[in-house]
C-alpha cells in the first residue's frame, strides 16, 4: 500500500510561522492531489491513500493566510462542511451522522445493506468508541459546535474524506488551545489502497478520528505542526484499544521496524502506535491520558517523560525496554511475555550486519536522539555459530525535541577474551565489552545471543544533588532527591526554609530514576501548598545515615 506523507518531512521540526513558500506549495499540491483523486466512483483509480488527513487539513488551516488569495479561495471551498441528503442520530444521542442516499458517496461498507443501514452501523461504532474512550478511559467528550450541522450534536459526515480513511477538522476556537471540530470518514474503503476494508476499516477510523476530536477539543490543537506524530500515534493506538479484533495498524508497523534508527519525533505516528500499547501493558491506560493532560504545556516527548517520572520510570528506561520488546516479535515471540500479538508483528531489521571474525571488534557509530540501533554480529568461528545482536539506545528526548537530526556517537568494543577494563556480557558466554561515549547518561544497551536476552547495561550519571534545581512549578512536576547507600526502602525527608523552619516532613518510599535510587517530591508543603520562591534545605535520613543539600524553587 502506498500513502503520501510528504508533509511529515517538514511539519515535525517547524513551527507554523516558519513555513516557506516552497513548503506551503508542497502541502497545497499534496492536499489538492488527495482531494482530486477522491472525486471518482472508480475504486481502482484510488491507489494513493493516506491513513489520516488530520495533519494535512489542519496544518493547511493553521497557515491559510500564507497562501495566495487564489489558493485560499480554492482551499476554503474544499474545506467547507459537506452538504448531505439526510442524517441520523446515534442511539446515545451524542452524534449526528450525515450521509447521501444516492450518488457515489453513499455509505456502502456492506453492499448488501441500504445506505441507511450502513449509516446506522457508523452510528453504533461511534457510540462504542465514545463508551470506551470517554466513559471507560476517562477522556472528556469532544465539545459540541452550537448549531453547526443543524443542532448541537457532534457531527460526523460520510464522504470521500479527500482520499484518506478520514480526518477531523478544527473549526471554532474555544480558548486555551481548544477548538470545536467535525469528522469526515470514507464512504466505502473499497480501494486496494486501503489496508483494511468494509466495516472493519470504518470502525477503526471512527475510533481514530474520535480521539482527534478529543485532542483538539479538550487538550490542544496548537502543536499539530510540531508534534503531529503524537496526535497520530495516540489515535492509531485507540483503534487497537477500542476494536482489538481489527488490526489495521499492522500495515504501518514495517515503516518503523525497517528503520528503528529514525528519531521518535520523525515517525509518522501510525508506525509507532505500538509504543502506546507498550505503555498500556507496562503501566496502564491512565499514563497515556496523563500525557495529554501535560501536553498543552509541554512538547510531546517532555510530556511523555514527565508522565513516566510520575510512574517511577523515565523515557530512558521505558524507551529502551520498548526496544527490547520490539526484538521479540515474529518467530522470536515468547508466549506470555512482551506483546500479546507479537507473533503477528514484523521482525526488527538490523541497522548493521557484520562478522565477528577476530578476537576484537570495534564498532563506531552514531544514533539519532530518541532512536535505536540493532547491530548484528555473526561469529562463524564456533559451531553452532553465534548470532549476537547488540541493541543500543540513544534516549536523549530533549535532543529529539531540539534537533531530531543531530546524532550522538559511541564506541562499542566486543572481545572474546577478558580485555583490561572490559565487562563480561554473561557468565554463560565468553564475550566481553566496553562502551565509550562522552555523554554516558543518555545511553543504554542490551545484548541477545541466538535470540535470547543475555544482559542489559544502563549508563547514567550519579547525582549527589537534587534536580532539577531551580525547580519551576510551570515547567516541572517532581524534584528528584538522590539517596546514596540507603539502608532501608523507607527514608525520612525533611524540608526546611533558609531560616530552618520545617515546612515538610514525611517518611517516603524510595524510587528509581535512570538507575539511581532516590525520592520523588512534588515540591508541596505539608498542607499540599506551593512554596514561595527561594532556597530550601533538605535532610534525608536513612537508618543511621543523614544527608543534607540545598535546592532552589521558583514559584511563577
Amino acid at each position: 500500500m502506498r500513502y503520501l506523507l510528504l508533509f511529515f518531512l517538514f511539519s515535525c521540526s517547524l513551527t507554523a510561522q516558519e513555513y516557506n513558500s516552497k513548503q506551503l506549495d508542497s502541502l497545497y499540491n499534496l492536499f489538492i492531489k488527495m482531494h482530486n483523486s477522491a472525486q471518482t466512483d472508480n475504486p481502482l483509480e484510488k491507489v494513493e491513500i493516506i491513513k489520516c488527513g488530520f495533519g494535512t487539513v489542519n496544518i493547511i488551516k493553521m497557515n491559510m493566510e500564507k497562501f495566495s488569495l487564489e489558493k485560499q479561495q480554492i482551499l476554503n471551498e474544499i474545506l467547507q462542511r459537506p452538504q448531505k441528503h439526510t442524517s441520523i442520530v446515534s442511539p446515545s444521542g451524542f452524534f449526528r451522522v450525515h450521509f447521501d442516499t444516492t450518488g457515489f458517496e453513499t455509505p456502502r461498507y456492506d453492499n448488501s445493506l441500504s445506505p441507511l443501514e450502513n449509516a446506522q452501523q457508523v452510528a453504533l461504532a461511534l457510540d462504542s468508541a465514545y463508551n470506551f474512550e470517554v466513559t471507560y478511559l476517562g477522556y472528556p467528550p469532544p465539545p459540541k459546535d452550537g448549531n453547526e450541522g443543524g443542532d448541537d450534536l457532534y457531527d460526523v459526515y460520510i464522504t470521500s474524506a479527500d482520499g484518506s480513511y478520514g480526518f477531523t477538522e478544527w473549526e471554532t476556537p474555544l480558548g486555551n488551545q481548544k477548538y470545536t471540530s467535525h469528522i469526515q470518514i470514507h464512504y466505502s474503503f473499497e480501494s486496494s489502497g486501503f489496508a483494511t476494508h468494509g466495516f472493519d476499516a470504518m470502525r477503526v477510523t471512527v475510533a481514530h478520528e474520535l480521539h482527534h476530536a478529543i485532542q483538539m477539543g479538550c487538550y490542544t490543537r496548537d502543536k499539530v505542526d510540531v508534534d503531529l506524530f503524537f496526535y497520530e500515534l495516540t489515535s492509531t493506538s485507540m483503534e487497537e484499544f477500542v476494536f482489538d479484533e481489527v488490526n489495521d495498524y499492522y500495515a504501518y508497523m514495517p515503516s518503523y521496524f525497517n528503520n528503528p534508527g529514525v528519531s521518535f519525533v520523525n515517525t509518522s505516528g501510525y508506525d509507532i502506535a505500538l509504543w502506546n500499547i507498550f505503555l498500556k501493558d507496562k503501566f496502564h491506560f491512565n499514563i497515556i491520558r496523563r500525557q495529554w493532560e501535560l501536553f498543552p504545556q509541554y512538547r510531546a516527548l517532555n510530556a511523555i517523560n514527565i508522565s513516566l517520572n510520575e510512574y517511577n520510570s523515565s523515557f530512558k528506561e521505558a524507551f529502551h525496554e520498548f526496544a527490547v520488546w520490539n526484538f521479540f516479535t515474529g518467530y522470536r515471540a515468547k508466549p506470555g511475555e512482551y506483546f500479546e500479538e507479537a507473533s503477528a508483528y514484523p521482525l526488527i531489521k538490523p541497522t548493521t550486519v557484520m562478522n565477528f571474525d577476530t578476537p576484537h571488534k570495534k564498532i563506531n557509530s552514531n544514533i539519532l536522539p530518541a532512536a535505536n540501533s540493532y547491530i548484528l554480529l555473526i561469529n562463524n568461528n564456533i559451531i553452532p555459530r553465534d548470532s549476537l545482536y547488540i541493541l543500543v539506545t540513544n534516549s536523549d528526548y530533549q535532543g529529539a525535541v531540539t534537533d531530531p537530526n543531530a546524532s550522538a556517537s559511541f564506541e562499542y568494543n566486543l572481545y572474546n577474551y577478558p580485555e583490561a577494563g572490559s565487562i563480561r556480557l554473561n557468565e554463560l558466554y565468553d564475550y566481553y565489552f566496553s562502551f565509550i561515549t562522552s555523554v554516558p547518561q543518555i545511553w543504554s544497551h542490551s545484548e541477545f545471543i541466538d535470540n535470547e536476552l543475555i544482559g542489559e547495561h544502563k549508563f547514567f550519571t550519579n547525582y549527589n544533588y537534587a534536580f532539577p534545581s531551580p525547580f519551576v512549578y510551570s515547567k516541572h512536576t517532581f524534584i528528584f532527591i538522590p539517596v546514596l547507600n540507603p539502608s532501608s526502602e523507607n527514608v525520612d525527608l525533611n524540608i526546611y526554609t533558609s531560616s530552618m523552619e520545617l515546612i515538610y516532613s514525611q517518611s517516603r518510599t524510595l524510587a528509581e530514576r535512570d538507575g539511581q535510587t532516590g525520592l520523588m517530591w512534588n515540591a508541596l508543603d505539608n498542607d499540599n501548598q506551593r512554596l514561595a520562591s527561594g532556597v530550601y534545605i533538605y535532610a534525608v535520613k536513612s537508618g543511621e545515615n543523614t544527608s543534607l543539600g540545598k535546592l532552589v524553587i521558583f514559584n511563577d
